[in-house]
């Protein structure tokens, strides 16, 4: 895969309209209050808690030895290394905690349909375009563009309310080591790459930035609907 094609790829990512939409402003511009991240936190954790299964979907239809080590290890540290406490399932239920939702309350919170459609999205990939879409699709849609996202939601999130160091670990983490799990799954996907994969590849891309876009969406909604209605903030139907 020579550089024009690896540029493609992160051209998808760097001009879509993912990073003009307005709560990624409102975030940039530290314009959030407590409620929005509460309604972003959680969310968030439902896809969050959903990528070992992306992962493992991806596993399942891959039978490059190469490619399968390069998605274990990714499997690997999601799980915190073998260290449960350390897995960012984990690590991002510090986070709920810190902001007032118990774990209970959390996972009884309904998974919104324009998160579903994400997780759904993802899940669906591999099948559908083949396992070197899906790790291009996690590579440059996820991986390549987690630490500028996440820094911008850092910024709103730290902004909203005064919190705990330790409970913003699952951030300051994928700020700093995602750039390095993009590298090791596009040295994977370049000598495999095709005129055709390419062209699934960016197919796959677009669907996984156009479903996160629809995710912002859905933030976007219940915090209209929560401030409607403002104590059904955890408790309405999503």
């Amino acid at each position: 895969m020579n550089s024009l094609i690896k540029n493609s790829f992160r051209e998808i990512t760097d001009d879509h309209p993912l990073w003009q939409h307005e709560f990624l402003m409102r975030c940039r511009d530290g314009n959030l209050c407590l409620s929005d991240v509460q309604i972003l936190a959680v969310q968030m954790y439902k896809f969050s808690k959903e990528f070992n299964r992306i992962l493992a979907s991806i596993l399942s239809c891959c039978q490059d030895e190469a490619a399968q080590l390069v998605i274990l290890e990714n499997l690997f540290d999601e799980m915190g290394q073998g260290d449960i406490r350390q897995s960012h399932p984990e690590l991002f239920r510090q986070f709920t905690r810190a902001l007032g939702i118990d774990d209970k309350t959390l996972a009884a919170i309904p998974t919104a349909p324009e998160t579903l459609a994400l997780i759904e999205t993802y899940l669906r990939i591999p099948s559908q375009y083949g396992y070197l879409a899906a790790l291009g699709t996690v590579c440059y849609a996820s991986e390549g563009i987690v630490s500028s996202l996440y820094t911008q939601l850092y910024t709103g999130i730290i902004g909203s309310a005064p919190l705990p160091k330790e409970s913003l670990i699952f951030f300051e983490v994928h700020i700093d080591v995602d750039d390095s799990h993009a590298a090791k799954l596009a040295a994977v996907i370049e000598p495999r790459i095709t005129h055709e994969e390419e062209i699934k590849v960016k197919l796959a891309i677009i669907e996984a930035m156009d479903a996160r876009v629809q995710f912002f969406n859905g933030i976007q909604r219940q915090i209209s609907q929560h401030n409607w209605f403002p104590n059904s903030l955890l408790l309405a139907d999503a």
